[in-house]
């Protein structure tokens, strides 16, 4: 809204007295293009197009307005607010080349001027060339410095602290936002057997380091599919499958990988199976009704024998139990 205002005022200001119409309509455009992005800014997140549209659009009337007018008028001077919206908006990778492309545009558009009055003083052209700089490079700071703590805040809004895996709350995100495409998702709901036994004889510590390696295997074997830590030792699988079959071996796969896997701990080889639940989602499902699905089959393995895979309506794979 401040660019809105500003370029609303340099409209009339340009059309009425500075006889330059053609930068008074474009700086009316930005400010139509401003009023409506604050106006849907209520309703809907920022998108990239219009983060790019407006630093080019802002660029544009400054570097027009500078060609345009003589260097007496300053309109230069706005250059110096530019890299701070750059990295605002673009973040470091654009900012950096916006910032250096304006400051070579604008020097060359000075430097053309049949007049360069006040810039004939070489104290006047280096006070506004460092000063830009100055902004550039503190803009350039101050992004990467916000851009590392927003990722540390989200790693501990969207991780489990102790494995590393995604966490429930990040579960929701993806399911809700991320996925777009759910007409071959599945959703496996992994339990590890006994678990309480690993923490009573050999310690909470290696439990934990237990849950690690855990965490870790399933992100292998499941590659490019998603894991997420829903309870103590409880993990919930996103994959999709082009068919149920695939589903369901992937989920023994699993299985067997644990069941199969002495974890060492502190010199101490430890076995764990677990019990999964497999569901597919159906058109119209929310997340808590699959994770319900999901639950009742994980439940069903585990009163079955645990070590076992089913797939909703009783549709079992048998495995001998085997207890770690």
């Amino acid at each position: 809204m401040c660019f809105g205002f500003v370029s609303l005022f340099f409209a009339a200001f340009n059309i009425l007295l500075n006889n330059f119409p053609l930068l008074g309509y474009l700086e009316i455009g930005l400010s139509l293009f401003c009023a409506y992005t604050f106006n849907r800014l209520n309703k809907h997140s920022l998108e990239v197009w219009q983060s790019i549209v407006m630093c080019l659009f802002v660029t544009f009337v400054i570097v027009l307005g500078n060609y345009l007018a003589k260097p007496l008028n300053g309109l230069y001077v706005w250059s110096f607010a530019l890299p701070v919206l750059y990295y605002l908006l673009l973040g470091k990778r654009y900012g950096i080349i916006l910032s250096a492309l304006l400051f070579i545009l604008q020097a060359a558009i000075l430097l053309s001027k049949a007049s360069q009055a006040p810039l004939t003083t070489l104290n006047f052209s280096l006070n506004l060339a460092l000063t830009y700089i100055s902004i550039w490079a503190i803009s350039h700071v101050f992004e990467g410095s916000r851009a590392l703590s927003s990722k540390r805040l989200k790693n501990l809004a969207l991780l489990d602290p102790l494995t590393g895996a995604a966490n429930r709350l990040s579960m929701n995100h993806y399911f809700e936002v991320e996925l777009t495409d759910k007409s071959q998702l599945y959703l496996f709901l992994l339990d590890l057997d006994f678990f309480k036994r690993i923490n009573d004889t050999y310690g909470h510590a290696v439990g934990d380091k237990v849950l690690i390696e855990v965490a870790t295997l399933l992100r292998v074997v499941l590659a490019k599919g998603y894991v997420f830590r829903v309870g103590g030792e409880e993990f919930a699988l996103f994959h999709s499958f082009s068919a149920q079959n695939e589903a369901i071996a992937m989920a023994e796969t699993i299985r067997e990988k644990l069941n199969n896997s002495a974890i060492e701990v502190n010199g101490l080889k430890i076995n764990v199976t677990a019990s999964i639940g497999v569901v597919k989602y159906q058109p119209g499902d929310s997340l808590e009704k699959c994770v319900k699905k999901a639950d009742k089959q994980l439940y069903k393995a585990k009163e079955y024998g645990r070590n076992k895979v089913y797939f909703q309506l009783s549709e079992r794979i048998n495995k001998k139990p085997h207890m770690a």
